[in-house]
């Protein structure tokens, strides 16, 4: 019995802090570092992230001469940042193929709504058939196991591709998504 009130109390205080954590923290897009085999890695390790995440560039959806601009004002002026030039032209193509102008930028405006109303199993899968399948298989969604911040950023990343999806159920959803798929669903 102690033990279970241990662990309520556990669970209370881990959703407390997380409900004390800043809104707009929850709601930064995740990108991955690149693989040990790219060499746009070590330039990024060097360089970037000492002062800023690489989410950040989740956030830009530019063109190859944006991004140098961006280099130039914010990093090379501002920040004294030295790349030799075949560092730099490795940097752009990677920042152009990964955040260029056919890429979807995540929306800086975007602040998650408290929800009170959650969708039980069933709603939650007819809301997931009715929206998203639309463009695609909803199969391929529970080949993956994501936390509420990962499915967060998936749905809105689908609205910014046309999915129709207000807030609210933006929330909704990811919860929904979060709890029959999270990232211990396999243990």
């Amino acid at each position: 019995m102690k033990f279970m009130n241990l662990l309520s109390l556990t669970a209370a205080v881990a959703v407390l802090a997380t409900a004390a954590l800043p809104v707009q923290a929850q709601s930064r897009p995740s990108i991955s570092l690149p693989g040990p085999d790219q060499p746009v890695r070590s330039i990024i390790i060097e360089n970037c992230i000492s002062c800023h995440g690489i989410d950040d560039y989740g956030f830009f959806a530019i063109e190859r001469e944006d991004w140098l601009e961006l280099l130039e004002v914010k990093h090379y002026q501002q920040r004294g940042v030295v790349l030799s030039h075949g560092e730099e032209d490795v940097l752009l193509d990677y920042l152009t193929e990964n955040f260029g102008p056919d890429s979807i930028p995540f929306p800086r405006n975007y602040v998650p709504v408290e929800i009170e109303v959650f969708f039980s199993t069933e709603e939650g899968r007819v809301f997931l058939d009715a929206t998203c399948s639309e463009c695609h298989e909803t199969d391929r969604v529970f080949q993956r196991n994501d936390n509420l911040e990962g499915w967060r950023i998936l749905v809105v990343n689908m609205r910014e591709r046309g999915a129709e999806i207000e807030n609210e159920n933006i929330e909704r959803l990811a919860e929904w998504l979060s709890r029959v798929r999270g990232t211990n669903q396999d243990l």
